[in-house]
């Protein structure tokens, strides 16, 4: 078993560590703090994290916890980190956390699913409000006789609803005794990166400080490789060498080291690929083999779902186990804090052996894994299921599964107000669509979930089609028309519903026409483009004679008001009554007020 690199000594770090006990200390007063710790891959956020959350623990009076954003394998999962951190504290509390959520159980389910199915809550409009409301309500709940604090990890890949919750929590905590710590990768922030504008808003906050880690100095690099080999005073040039050629970062510091102690320093070359994969490939064949599978599982893997997916592959449990020791002693794979599965001890070593597969490789890999989900969905949290296995299906590169999966996450985001990750995974079904089968469109894909007023199936038109009751990709597009705009997407939703018009007969169909000029109206109107008034001019046109519908009555409500707007004459006030009995005679809602009011 080769040894761990990483250094027994916590090095440097005490400007930032006297930052966030400045902020411990501030929110323990009743003055919530957050604290966003940002740096280079491997500069070692993680560590720091780690040694502030334990020494918060042992201070007496903190409760602490810890979520984290899983990365881009895992997308379309929302509230992730939220839901871990809340899952660690329920094991910590208990009873104490129930009590603390008593008369929210029914919306903290969508973050948490032990507190229940959340099916009795209304999924409006306000849904998601009134999800973040409910969960400050506990933050501020269980901070209030004891100092909590939150953390979380990897920002930079967070999903848009966790950072909207987060944004939420620092703008509506005022009185709690909360601190909020979350770290990002600066170093993967391009200027598109959409955590730029989250940092940026957040930045104008009395009660958020941000801190940079820096890479280490050459004399740093010298403590942290002391702890590391066990000597008091490293060889100078040895410093020199591993200072200059890891640039003071951390982590390539232990990977410098570690090689140096193998004996094979002066054949590393300078890709940071070879040296990442240096201590993997000298693992013996069964350790490099779950290496390589657990790489495609996501950034967390869980022990039973790995030994399910390695059960063909391995002897026996112990074999299993073996390979595992090996792994996790030679610090490549680390056990995650709940005890439960497993992590590389560095998101920049799993990339590195998850790009070293073959592309046969990573399909096979990934469909063992959805296989193997599939076959026993306990191996994977409720809650994380219907993205984890949208996920697998699709990097294993297996369209007929892919889409229907894609689509049944979809619709698990939309029910927890995750309107950002349902547009994700209805994307990539509209991606799919079109490389399956007629089979599989016919048989295996889920009914149409709910896109607001929009008329759903086709067999009020064309009754005589057997699968006229399945989704159709026109519903596809209705329901990523709303998720676009629910998330603000207005842009996308714009362009998704110009797809649609050219899909849909409106001779044929024109309350589907009508639905989805009226969405691009309202879209302009939020955006403040022209074109608004002509979109509900046509779609006014579609549906004046056809029998009363929820349509008719969303189109009539919506151009009484953007007409009352400009001039609120006696038609204008007849059409907005003609709107409401449409409404009441089919029981609907007589839509939104414009956007322009």
């Amino acid at each position: 078993m080769q040894q761990m690199s990483v250094s027994p000594v916590f090095v440097g770090r005490g400007t930032e560590i006297t930052a966030l006990a400045d902020a411990l200390r501030r929110a323990g007063t009743g003055s919530p703090q957050t604290v966003l710790v940002g740096g280079e891959a491997g500069v070692g956020k993680t560590r720091l994290l780690e040694e502030f959350l334990d020494r918060a623990g042992h201070g007496g009076g903190v409760v602490t916890t810890l979520g984290g954003c899983l990365e881009i394998g895992a997308e379309g999962l929302p509230y992730a980190p939220i839901a871990g951190a809340l899952r660690r504290l329920h094991r910590t509390l208990g009873p104490e956390l129930e009590a603390a959520a008593a008369g929210s159980e029914g919306h903290l389910a969508r973050l948490l699913p032990e507190f229940g199915d959340g099916d009795g809550e209304p999924n409006d409009e306000y849904g998601r409000a009134r999800l973040f409301e409910h969960t400050a309500r506990l933050i501020e709940r269980l901070g209030a006789d004891r100092t909590l604090v939150i953390a979380v990890e990897d920002l930079h890949w967070s999903d848009r609803s966790t950072r909207e919750l987060l944004a939420y929590l620092v703008r509506t905590l005022h009185r709690a005794r909360v601190l909020l710590v979350a770290t990002y990768r600066s170093d993967d922030l391009h200027r598109r990166h959409p955590l730029r504008p989250f940092l940026a808003e957040l930045d104008r906050l009395r009660t958020v400080q941000r801190l940079e880690l820096a890479r280490f100095r050459r004399g740093e690099v010298a403590a942290q490789l002391a702890g590391i080999l066990g000597t008091a005073a490293p060889d100078r040039q040895l410093v020199d060498r591993i200072h200059r050629r890891s640039e003071g970062n951390p982590f390539f510091v232990e990977e410098l080291a570690t090689a140096f102690e193998d004996g094979c320093g002066a054949g590393l070359t300078d890709s940071l690929r070879d040296i990442l994969l240096v201590r993997v490939e000298s693992l013996d064949e069964e350790a490099q083999k779950v290496v390589r599978i657990a790489a495609e599982g996501g950034s967390h893997v869980e022990h039973a779902l790995l030994a399910a997916v390695l059960a063909d592959l391995m002897a026996d449990e112990e074999e299993l186990i073996g390979a595992l020791r090996t792994a996790v002693g030679a610090n490549i794979l680390r056990l995650d804090s709940d005890g439960e599965g497993y992590r590389f001890r560095h998101a920049l070593v799993r990339e590195a052996v998850s790009d070293d597969l073959l592309p046969g490789e990573r399909h096979r890999i990934n469909r063992k894994f959805a296989l193997a989900v599939e076959a026993e969905p306990h191996l994977v949290p409720a809650d994380a299921l219907p993205a984890r296995l949208a996920n697998y299906w699709y990097h294993a590169h297996d369209p007929a599964r892919a889409l229907p999966t894609a689509l049944d996450a979809a619709r698990a985001a939309r029910r927890r107000n995750a309107f950002a990750e349902q547009l994700r995974m209805l994307e990539r079904a509209l991606e799919l669509w079109d490389m399956v089968s007629e089979d599989v469109l016919a048989h295996t894909l889920r009914p149409y979930d709910w896109a607001e007023t929009y008329p759903p199936g086709s067999c009020d038109v064309r009754p005589q089609d057997e699968d006229c009751d399945r989704i159709q990709l026109i519903d596809v597009l209705a329901e990523a028309v709303v998720a676009a705009r629910r998330s603000g997407d207005r842009e996308r939703g714009l362009s998704l519903a110009k797809r649609a018009l050219k899909l849909v007969d409106e001779t044929v169909d024109p309350l589907r026409a009508a639905w989805f000029r009226i969405n691009r109206a309202r879209m302009l109107g939020h955006l403040r483009r022209s074109g608004d008034d002509e979109e509900i001019a046509y779609a006014h046109r579609l549906v004046d004679h056809l029998p009363p519908s929820a349509v008719q009555a969303e189109v009539f409500a919506l151009g009484a008001g953007v007409a009352m707007l400009k001039d609120p004459g006696p038609e204008h006030i007849e059409l907005a009554e003609r709107a409401i009995r449409i409404a009441r005679e089919v029981g609907a809602p007589a839509g939104e007020p414009p956007a322009r009011m």
